[in-house]
């Protein structure tokens, strides 16, 4: 395909890539999922880098069995010429009984410097081979195009990416952005298919890299994208269903998307990204496969998860371990969870798998005696690779802000998350002193009593102003039991039944409460200039679907456009479409 004439179309310019509009109608470019596409960038080149290495440390692995096992070889063949050698009493005659001129015994010398050689060679051909292109990346729905070739115009080592689209209007507009762009094509291919379609017929030739990037749930390409990608590969998902994954007006579902329930909690957000791990999980263990979450965020509107799959089935058996359900308080809402498998270690090494023992709470809160709500299951694992961040990190300082116009907050969001503990869920202060009908005590003041007692705390990407931490919410209440005493509630606003007035009938915390102010109350990425929690910009949200898209065959999670209205507060949705009598229900 020639290069179109850009001077005809509305040009948009993102990164090194540029895609071309006929009219203003067919825009739905939305600028604040750059920072998405930016972020997905450098998680790809960080994992082809780790990728590399430890394709190489294989390889080198299995040199040094072969070298070891040729040496045990030719020590065989030395013992066994020795033998010979002694049991012959004179050199062998010919038939008239004159002595046989023996060939020339090889040089050890000669014969080592030839083996050096050919092993020289092998590791010179073995760095080009590193060098040459050999990634392969699909983006199952990638509408105009505009990530895939940004993946094959910014990650090095890519051999091919696939641009796939349902729409015909869409593979034709990508053909044109390929064309338009130098040194795509080649590189960047278009295809047309159903996404699934084309995952499945990719389980013999898998690829190295899958992006998943639907408007509402990608649970219906979850199956078949852990079959098409390879061993030790990435994926790169996201699901925009916020009203349903961290909402409590379809708990049915979100099971049905993702097998696992909701529940109304100030840590929503956390609970969406472990429903969607835990969806993923299931998936891959149908297969033998396991995973690793790499990076979980949630973002604006909208989780994003980067997950290495590998072909484990000894991991596999450890995902009972990994899944968990969680008991929530309807009313103070203090949290626990239950795995619902259980691990231990034999003296010999080995695993034990077993059934956990539970429930860990009764059917009513400890601490207000309200009943609790069932979550999950959910993933239980940590949420991310504190290596694989540093790794990102590394790379966004290399990049040019002109060209990453989002680098400033990735490296914020990167920051907060590679502080985050691996404990699950978090707290606010807000909202705990709110149940308990007390002032706020400063964040510092709060994590000061926790550091002080001796337990972690670290912040999280989620929620500004949130607290993670491995102490129990007793822990919790006791600290703001010791804060009301210098900042006394006033009785009139107590109710008789509430969750408050069985919190305070225990006046006294179970420890010495000590609210010094720790040294580390302050996590680094607050004592140094970063943009942990920006605001949003003017009309920020998900942008609206433009006119001249339409849906395909009323399945409007196979196209990639993200629909919503033009208001920063975005109409909420039901599942079954406008006419929803749940449709009001907010997010949480």
């Amino acid at each position: 395909m020639e290069k179109p004439d850009g001077s005809k179309y509305v040009l948009l310019t993102e990164g090194r890539a540029t895609v071309l509009y006929e009219n203003e109608n067919q825009v739905f470019y939305n600028p604040v999922q750059q920072f998405n596409r930016d972020l997905s960038t450098c998680a790809i080149r960080a994992w082809s880098e780790e990728y590399m290495e430890q394709r190489t440390a294989t390889k080198r692995n299995q040199r040094k069995k072969r070298k070891l096992r040729n040496e045990i070889q030719k020590a065989t063949a030395r013992d066994s010429q020795t033998t010979e050698e002694g049991l012959q009493e004179a050199g062998p005659e010919d038939s008239h009984g004159e002595a046989i001129e023996e060939a020339p015994e090889p040089n050890p010398r000669t014969d080592e410097a030839k083996a050096e050689r050919s092993e020289n060679n092998k590791q010179v051909a073995l760095v080009e081979r590193k060098k040459a292109p050999f990634i392969t990346i699909l983006e199952a729905l990638s509408a105009t195009g505009l990530r895939a070739i940004r993946y094959g115009l910014e990650v090095p080592l890519i051999k091919t990416v696939h641009a796939n689209d349902f729409s015909p209007a869409a593979v034709k507009a990508i053909e044109r952005n390929i064309a338009y762009n130098d040194g795509a094509p080649g590189v960047v291919v278009a295809s047309h298919g159903d996404a699934n379609a084309v995952m499945y017929s990719h389980k013999t030739m898998p690829f190295h890299v899958i992006d998943l990037d639907p408007y509402g749930t990608a649970s219906p390409f979850l199956d078949a994208a852990v079959q098409a990608v390879c061993d030790g590969g990435l994926l790169l998902i996201t699901c925009t269903d916020l009203s349903i994954l961290a909402g409590t007006g379809y708990p049915e579902k979100c099971f049905t998307n993702y097998g696992g329930m909701t529940t109304r909690t100030e840590f929503s957000h956390e609970s969406a990204l472990r429903l969607v791990l835990s969806s993923i999980a299931s998936a891959a263990a149908r297969y033998g496969k396991s995973i690793e979450p790499l990076l979980s965020l949630s973002i604006d509107f909208y989780v994003r998860v980067f997950v290495r799959v590998r072909n484990s089935p000894i991991q596999v058996k450890l995902l009972a371990s990994k899944t968990m359900l969680t008991y929530t308080c309807s009313g103070c809402g203090s949290a626990s969870y239950q795995p619902l498998g259980r691990v231990s270690i034999n003296e010999d090494g080995s695993q034990k798998h077993s059934f956990a023992q539970g429930p860990p709470v009764s059917s009513h809160c400890e601490h207000c005696a309200f009943v609790h709500h069932l979550g999950g299951p959910m993933w239980a694992g940590p949420l991310h690779n504190k290596d694989f961040i540093s790794r990102i990190q590394k790379i966004t300082e290399t990049l040019d802000p002109d060209i990453y116009k989002s680098i400033a907050r990735i490296k914020g969001m990167l920051t907060l998350a590679k502080e985050e503990l691996d404990d699950p869920f978090y707290f606010t202060a807000a909202h705990v002193s709110s149940i308990m009908r007390c002032s706020c005590p400063p964040m510092t003041t709060m994590t000061s009593a926790l550091l002080n007692a001796g337990y972690k705390v670290s912040p999280t990407h989620a929620v500004p102003g949130a607290i993670k931490t491995n102490a129990s919410w007793g822990v919790i209440w006791d600290i703001l039991r010791e804060w009301i005493k210098t900042n006394p509630v006033k009785e009139s606003n107590i109710k008789e039944h509430s969750p408050t007035k069985k919190l305070l009938e225990k006046r006294e915390p179970s420890f010495a409460v000590d609210f010094t102010m720790h040294p580390e109350a302050n996590p680094p990425s607050r004592r140094i200039k970063i943009a942990r929690y920006p605001q949003n910009p003017p009309n920020w949200g998900p942008k609206a679907r433009a006119k001249g898209d339409k849906p395909l065959n009323n399945h409007k999670i196979q196209g990639h456009t993200e629909p919503v209205p033009d208001s920063p507060q975005p109409r909420e949705v039901g599942p079954e479409g406008d006419d929803s009598e749940r449709k009001k229900q907010k997010t949480s």
